[in-house]
């Protein structure tokens, strides 16, 4: 039978699994069940590295019956990359430079996916695109 503690091993491996893909090597990602129905959310205390993924009970339920999606996790942790550009541009007193800042690093993080994806002879990696050319 599936447990919680499972859970918990499965969702900790695929953050593994896209951490080094979308550069958030240095992040460490807690665990938590959620108090309140909301199915999964990371909670990300920007500028920290130490985001939370909560889940509920459906999305444990629908775990153990093969209902949830990898890239459910993945979405997760690709909030930790767009929270600090969504934090400063819903402040109230948010400055058009910390704005580029922000848009400059996103940039950055986003291109540097696309250089992991490419091989070493900068052409797309058939593997990985598999025929999109």
């Amino acid at each position: 039978m599936k447990t919680e503690k499972d859970f918990k091993k499965w969702i900790d491996k695929q953050v593994k699994y896209y951490q080094p893909i979308l550069g958030l090597e240095l992040h460490r990602v807690d665990i938590m069940r959620a108090k309140n129905d909301d199915y999964m959310f990371i909670a990300c205390t920007h500028p920290y590295l130490d985001p939370t993924i909560w889940y509920s009970q459906k999305a444990f339920n629908d775990w153990k019956i093969g209902k949830l999606e990898k890239d459910r996790i993945c979405h997760e942790l690709c909030h930790i990359i767009t929270d600090p550009l969504f934090c400063k541009a819903t402040s109230r007193y948010v400055s058009v430079d910390e704005i580029k800042d922000e848009r400059e690093k996103l940039t950055d993080i986003i291109s540097a996916i696309i250089r992991k994806l490419l091989n070493k002879k900068n052409k797309p990696n058939p593997r990985l695109l598999k025929k999109q050319l």
